[in-house]
């Protein structure tokens, strides 16, 4: 078991670290586009104010953390792969005069968090859970890290189905992704468990299994975010599920 969690877990870095600099420059362009405003109206709604501890959580090269920061929130960006947080950290130095508040990245695991209980009072993620080797254990440890009454907001999509869709699939790695990387995406989801649940309802039923509570889950941010004639457009359909402690 253990094994084999650490040879999905190696194969799924060493694609994101693939893809760490092409992603870089799609993040930025995104938060210079007409959908940076989009999901600060999706998140927004759900904090209370710029003196929340703010976790995002596969920050990926730190868009949602630099979209939070130039509104004036703290946030601290955690992922898996090193080369992701590497440019993060670059893209710090080119952002710096546009944050009103602090980012604070870091190479680890969603899976074990290196943070103590109810450190945090929002956990973000997006595009996440579909990569994870134990999901139902992520959760668990986000319910741990997060401070009482406060809040999850996970967005996501089922992946693991859509992107053997052929149409899904060429809009979604765009030009910048070769066919044997989206082979090894295929391949990676069709070993993780989570891409063969009924999703979101399994999320759903998870999270509160965890211990959450005011579990609500909404089906249409897609067409909240994206219009078919956005160059980012993301042709996968999102959920967000959001949830109190």
């Amino acid at each position: 078991m253990q094994g084999g969690y650490m040879q999905i877990r190696d194969r799924i870095m060493a694609y994101w670290k693939g893809r760490s600099d092409d992603f870089g420059a799609l993040r930025m362009k995104e938060l210079q586009s007409n959908l940076a405003p989009r999901w600060l109206r999706e998140i927004t709604p759900h904090l209370k104010d710029t003196h929340q501890r703010i976790l995002d959580l596969g920050t990926g090269t730190g868009f949602f953390a630099f979209l939070l920061a130039q509104k004036g929130y703290s946030v601290t960006g955690i992922d898996l792969t090193e080369d992701m947080i590497a440019v993060a950290k670059e893209q710090v130095l080119v952002l710096q005069d546009s944050l009103q508040g602090t980012v604070d990245f870091h190479c680890m695991d969603a899976m074990k968090l290196d943070f103590s209980d109810e450190s945090f009072d929002v956990i973000l993620a997006r595009n996440l859970t579909w990569t994870l080797p134990d999901v139902e254990s992520a959760y668990k440890e986000w319910y741990r890290v997060l401070a009482p009454k406060g809040v999850l907001i996970n967005i996501d999509g089922d992946y693991g189905v859509e992107l053997k869709v052929p149409v899904v699939a060429q809009h979604h790695i765009h030009e910048t992704v070769s066919n044997e990387a989206l082979q090894e995406c295929i391949a990676i989801t069709e070993e993780l468990s989570i891409s063969r649940m009924d999703r979101p309802h399994w999320d759903v039923h998870m999270i509160r299994k965890a211990g959450f509570s005011r579990v609500y889950l909404d089906m249409t941010v897609s067409s909240r975010i994206y219009d078919e004639e956005d160059e980012l457009y993301n042709p996968v359909p999102l959920f967000s599920i959001v949830a109190r402690k």
